[in-house]
């Protein structure tokens, strides 16, 4: 029962990051004002500076989360996955923890980048910093929600 709390937990925490690095990506690709929908102006004129902390905080709290409940995985899901020869599971997995690792080593330069704000001079950073960071939490979320799917805890 309390593993099955801490991995809800965890994923609507992962939720929370995936929303606001998605919409952080977004509007820092998109500085141009759009003549779209509604929808999009508001997208792409949002202040993005203000989500590097959030972003920071629930990327912590997400991978201190997959380590409480790491171990459960590896007795309990990945076990039933080695024994019905899922290994594509298993490996996509260990990838997933390989690079979310290295998420977590580029938080310092991702947040350099965006507190020290300084116009042009680092736009590129920025977008490509952001840009790494979330297709780590993408892939490590949509790894995780698919494994779970497979064999929850």
């Amino acid at each position: 029962m309390t593993i099955t709390v801490l991995l809800l937990l965890h994923g609507l925490v992962a939720m929370l990051l995936v929303g606001a690095i998605t919409h952080q990506a977004i509007a820092v690709w998109r500085r141009a004002p759009t003549s779209g929908a509604q929808f999009f102006r508001r997208l792409s004129s949002v202040n993005t500076g203000v989500y590097t902390n959030a972003v920071i905080v629930l990327y912590v709290l997400v991978v201190i989360g997959g380590g409480v409940i790491y171990p459960t995985y590896v007795l309990d899901v990945k076990a039933s996955l080695t024994d019905a020869q899922m290994l594509s599971a298993i490996g996509a997995f260990e990838i997933k923890e390989h690079v979310a690792i290295f998420g977590l080593a580029l938080l310092p330069s991702y947040r350099y980048y965006w507190v020290n704000e300084r116009g042009i001079t680092h736009d590129w950073a920025r977008k490509l910093n952001t840009t790494a960071v979330a297709a780590i939490v993408w892939w490590s979320f949509a790894v995780g929600h698919i494994l779970n799917n497979i064999k929850g805890l």
